[in-house]
């Protein structure tokens, strides 16, 4: 009977296998991976942090046609090298300067994340492995909200899974162009995120060297370690020496030491919590198939002798701790891990799982946390008071734990009730970018005041939410206090922007008042608004 099940659930990827080995599936993955990544990108205002400073020093940079200066609102930004600011000014020059210029990048370099880590896989593990891979890294919601933001993650995390698995097919074939492959990848990296795209990918490659029993003199001569340094200090070395001379070294002190040394040393921007904090990161970032995540770890250790399945759990194990220590916790640190990760779970899926007894743990795991999401989003919705009008979004969340109800009644058919799974998830972050996320946007203070700055003179005191810089599209002046009065004097219909905190402290002139409040949806402060008194 058993031998029944697994002929019947098996003979379906054998229905998938020539389409996945066909020449033009290559080109369909892209298409599908782009097509989930930049899904109603132009539907959403830029509004997170993040995407609000990076969008705008990008524009800024391309308005000053200035490569190797960054600057927010005129000033220096020295928390991220260039490279996503290169490609989004590309976009803007295409596009022009939109939400969806802004992110389109992102969203090629997420699926070409995708493209990279099947390619790689299929060409050491098989089709199996490599398609179910695709699956899991696609099925994310975490993964697919990354690859939705105008932030320098994405690039990292494709030249990264690059370099390393660039390293590998290098070591195991010995091939000159992988090795290549491998450095450009790694200096890429750095001009994206730093220095953590060279010091973490030599330290998961020394360490599969060691365990592997590959570190010896003649390993490390085929990598061409010495060429390898020239080719990384080629491609990175002019643009920060460049910025170095142009910015007298500021940029160069502020991103080393403040943004890479002390966010690993210590706690930055209230960003910190346990070492578990960044266990539950991954799990979470790697829903729905991360409730397999034990079986597949183990599967893995235990056919370590597989050079691929070793190198994967190396990385993915190497890059999770790596960010357990470090002081400054934030989700998106160890979406890096999760194409090895998904190797380790695309594995155990192809390899292993051949009827759903084998899963049957995991299944109801995950259809116990699928019924959480819908509630769990109806009260943090409920709980926010700035969220509260449109707390009945949440319904639409329903779609996910009936999707994965339904797989039940294929679990006869194992291909398929993996892959309403993995459809789940994706039908899910659709939900998320098309309905869900449009709706919250509208309710950011940005987007309900939008319309009283346009314009308008407009200036900030103290503070300001940085979305109204890449809205109006120009640099935002400061005002101190005794300039109140004379502002609004000389500017009839101008408007100061600032947060209820800045304001506290000070009295407002009598020819001024507060004209709109909203709070910063995600974030702490309030958003105010300083017009003129209108006389009656």
């Amino acid at each position: 009977m058993t031998i029944g099940f697994i002929e019947h659930s098996t003979k379906y990827f054998f229905m998938i296998e020539p389409f996945v080995k066909n020449r033009f599936f290559l080109l369909f993955l892209f298409c599908i991976a782009l097509g989930i990544y930049l899904f109603n990108s132009w539907g959403v205002s830029i509004y997170i942090l993040d995407e609000a400073k990076n969008a705008t020093c990008a524009r800024e940079m391309l308005e000053n046609k200035g490569w190797f200066v960054p600057t927010f609102n005129s000033v220096l930004r020295t928390d991220k090298p260039p490279l996503h600011y290169f490609f989004m000014m590309l976009s803007y020059s295409l596009f022009g300067v939109t939400p969806f210029a802004a992110r389109f990048f992102s969203a090629v370099f997420g699926a070409l994340t995708i493209l990279v880590s099947f390619i790689y896989v299929r060409r050491f593990c098989g089709a199996k492995v490599a398609f179910w891979t695709a699956v899991v890294l696609l099925a994310s919601i975490h993964l697919s909200i990354q690859f939705h933001l105008s932030v320098p993650d994405p690039y990292l995390v494709f030249f990264f899974s690059w370099a390393l698995l660039a390293f590998f097919a290098a070591v195991k074939t010995k091939c000159r162009r992988d090795i290549y492959f491998m450095y450009i990848a790694m200096a890429l990296g750095t001009l994206a995120k730093g220095p953590v795209a060279i010091l973490l990918p030599g330290l998961i490659f020394l360490l599969f060297l060691l365990f592997s029993r590959n570190f010896n003199g003649s390993t490390i001569k085929n990598l061409q370690p010495f060429a390898g340094i020239s080719i990384v200090l080629l491609i990175v070395l002019p643009w920060f020496i460049l910025n170095g001379i142009q910015t007298n070294w500021e940029w160069t002190n502020g991103f080393f030491f403040e943004h890479n040394l002390h966010r690993f040393s210590d706690t930055m921007e209230g960003h910190g919590g346990s070492f578990l904090l960044t266990f539950l990161y991954v799990f979470i970032g790697l829903f729905p198939f991360a409730v397999f995540l034990p079986r597949a770890i183990y599967t893995t250790f235990k056919n370590r002798r597989n050079d691929f399945l070793l190198f994967a759990l190396i990385a993915g194990i190497s890059i999770v701790a790596f960010f357990a220590v470090s002081k400054t916790k934030l989700p998106n640190y160890t979406v890096p891990a999760y194409p090895f990760i998904a190797v380790m779970l695309g594995y155990f899926i192809a390899e292993k799982v051949k009827i759903f007894r084998q899963i049957r743990v995991g299944y109801f795991v995950l259809l116990f946390f699928s019924i959480l999401v819908p509630i769990g989003v109806f009260f943090a919705l409920k709980s926010d008071a700035s969220l509260l009008s449109i707390k009945a979004v949440s319904i639409f969340f329903i779609v996910f734990p009936v999707l994965v109800f339904t797989a039940f009644f294929f679990r006869k058919n194992i291909t398929i009730f993996l892959l309403i799974i993995g459809g789940a998830g994706l039908v899910t972050a659709c939900i998320f970018f098309g309905v869900v996320y449009p709706q919250t946007d509208q309710l950011n203070p940005v987007q309900k005041s939008i319309g009283l700055v346009q314009d308008r003179e407009v200036v900030y005191f103290r503070k300001f939410n940085p979305s109204y810089a890449f809205c109006l599209k120009k640099v935002i002046q400061p005002i101190e206090e005794e300039q109140l009065e004379s502002f609004f004097a000389k500017h009839p219909e101008g408007v100061v922007i600032s947060t209820q905190k800045k304001l506290k402290d000070i009295k407002l002139p009598v020819n001024c008042q507060i004209i709109f409040s909203g709070k910063d949806l995600f974030e702490s402060p309030t958003t105010v608004l300083i017009g003129k008194k209108k006389n009656n």
